[in-house]
């Protein structure tokens, strides 16, 4: 076998990371991309967290519909922050994304993230007031 690697014809050579015309619409790509990599993370954890608290140690107190609802914003904070993810390392590649939406990801993942958090300690607190 040979190490010798054929180019492909007629493809643009790969943009470097830090390339700033093929990342021009972030100021900070790499900073938004790990961003957006612990907002995932941390998403999915607190999504197992309120998913077993509410079933396991407040299953009693708290509705189904309730753990759903705490949980449904949550859950849409870490797709949006992987398809945030996604849409900054298809830019720092030069590839366009079908749906550039990573000003808008970066403004609603953690509000999304906040509201269920906020959700989930409402129905937790109004459970034991009630």
């Amino acid at each position: 076998m040979s190490d010798d690697l054929v180019p492909l014809e007629g493809a643009p050579p790969p943009a470097a990371v830090g390339d700033a015309t093929s990342c021009a619409r972030l100021p900070e790509p790499a900073l938004a991309y790990d961003y957006f990599k612990s907002m995932a993370s941390i998403s999915v954890a607190t999504l197992g967290g309120i998913l077993a608290l509410g079933e396991a140690v407040f299953g009693a107190r708290m509705a189904p519909w309730q753990m759903g609802l705490a949980a449904l914003p949550v859950a849409l904070s870490g797709i949006l922050a992987l398809q945030g993810k996604t849409d900054v390392m298809q830019m720092c590649q030069g590839i366009k994304p079908p749906l550039d939406s990573t000003r808008l990801a970066l403004r609603l993942v953690p509000a999304l993230y906040g509201l269920g958090i906020g959700a989930f300690l409402v129905f937790l607190v109004s459970s034991y007031l009630a």
